[in-house]
């Protein structure tokens, strides 16, 4: 089986990732020259798990489209904002899968996630793969990557978050793109110092943590709905 260069790949699991590639998981093909040619996608959406943010963004996040998610730090509370989401995407049966639920890579998380944690919050971990990368350019690569091969339907990515890798606005369409060619939830986590940066995505959202117990989140674009805030509660 391929793998990409510079990148180890295993499955959410209690044990520290190994540097072996998993086996059996879905193939991701070699880059393509040329730009896509994608007509305008189905907007699509998914319960965000918290109804003052799904009423916010009409009726939850976007698929279909890039998403962007700032955020102060490494763990900030991202993961437990999106696990609702992620729990839906890996137990939500699908026909294409043989009745299983959807795959979901999570790519360059600055840690390695909690098992017993993403258990709890009801994801199905045999649904969910990790892409480690070694430097920081090779996780809008990987993204992109993921997004093209089309086998899954969440891709999550932390690009940027502590390093002073700036993306470039092609790598950013690109995604956009691909995202709607593939009708998946496609969510971008970035440093909030990005949010002066340009960018094709739809949605931006900036996220800040006034509490242990809360998280806020500045919708400072939306393509759909007015801007505002919203506060909800911390998963973990």
């Amino acid at each position: 089986m391929p793998v990409l260069p510079s990148m180890v790949y295993s499955p959410v699991s209690d044990q520290p990732v190994s540097d072996r590639p998993i086996i059996g998981w879905p193939t991701i093909g070699r880059p393509t020259i040329g730009r896509p040619t994608i007509g305008r996608p189905t907007i699509g959406r998914i319960a965000t798990g918290f109804p003052a943010l799904d009423a916010a963004l009409d009726g939850g996040w976007p698929t279909g489209t890039l998403t962007e998610l700032l955020v102060p730090g490494q763990g900030s509370g991202e993961l437990g904002l999106l696990s609702p989401a992620l729990a839906r995407l890996t137990t939500t049966t699908n026909a294409t899968l043989a009745g299983t639920g959807s795959w979901v890579m999570l790519i360059a998380p600055p840690w390695i996630p909690y098992a017993p944690g993403l258990c709890w919050q009801g994801i199905a971990l045999d649904r969910v793969l990790i892409v480690r990368v070694r430097q920081s350019p090779e996780t809008l690569w990987a993204m992109e990557e993921t997004l093209r091969s089309g086998t899954c339907a969440g891709v999550i990515a932390w690009a940027g978050t502590t390093a002073r890798h700036q993306a470039r606005d092609t790598q950013l369409q690109r995604l956009h793109l691909l995202a709607g060619k593939q009708q998946a939830w496609a969510i971008l986590i970035r440093a909030a110092r990005c949010r002066r940066e340009r960018s094709p995505a739809r949605l931006r959202l900036q996220l800040h943590c006034p509490s242990p117990t809360t998280l806020q989140l500045d919708i400072f674009k939306n393509g759909w709905r007015g801007t505002g805030t919203v506060t909800v509660e911390r998963r973990f």
